[in-house]
């Protein structure tokens, strides 16, 4: 009937709740926009749930335990599922590629713009670390020459930790947009079609089950 193995990730009741913001989102897209996140939640709904093996296993578990609480979780995921295979096309004007491009240049830009404004910081940093070369060691202009190139070396040093974090901002926000750019509509389409036969499937096996015991 289904995998034996336990699963502690309660796949069932989560998937319905994250199926059902996959269907809004759709809906609202028929203008032929969508925005990153919208984009994002698809993407990462398909990747949560494109293997299913976690789905079987709890619904193992479920027809064991609370065999009426699968049953309507189950016609939840079917008519959820169904009402995705009806909207599926209203993504097919959507560019999963372009939308995640322009989120990622828009993160490389910030970044761009914060390394090319660090550059005088780092730039007088080094004409004042220059100068103590041709000032005497022990003299006053070296002393104060000195303690300018601190002040310069400081104040690089703070900006650049700023540029690191929105480097790293933009990095984090690049691997993000790698899963919007794999994301395609016929992705989706076939996991829910997958979905909604495991639905079908399951409400059949627990007509079976409740036959079983009646006899």
């Amino acid at each position: 009937m289904y995998s034996s193995c336990n699963s502690m990730n309660k796949a069932m009741t989560n998937i319905i709740p994250r199926l059902k913001e996959v269907n809004r989102i759709v809906a609202y897209c028929s203008n032929g926009t969508m925005s990153f996140e919208q984009a994002y939640a698809l993407a990462q709904f398909y990747y949560d749930f494109q293997d299913t093996n976690a789905l079987i296993a709890d619904a193992e578990v479920m027809a064991g335990d609370d065999p009426a609480g699968l049953r309507m979780v189950a016609l939840s995921l079917k008519a959820e599922t169904a009402t995705l295979l009806n909207n599926i096309g209203l993504l097919d004007s959507i560019d999963f590629r372009e939308i995640a491009n322009e989120h990622s240049r828009y993160y490389h830009s910030l970044f761009q713009k914060a390394s090319a404004e660090l550059n005088p910081y780092w730039k007088r940093y080094c004409e004042l670390n220059n100068r103590l070369d041709y000032l005497p060691l022990d003299s006053k202009e070296y002393a104060e020459a000195e303690k300018g190139c601190e002040a310069a070396k400081a104040e690089h040093d703070n900006r650049q930790t700023e540029v690191k974090r929105i480097y790293a901002e933009y990095e984090r926000e690049n691997r993000r947009a790698g899963d919007v750019f794999s994301l395609k509509a016929s992705h989706l389409y076939a996991l829910a079609a997958k979905l909604n036969g495991i639905a079908g499937s399951i409400l059949n096996d627990l007509d079976r089950m409740e036959k079983g015991e009646s006899q």
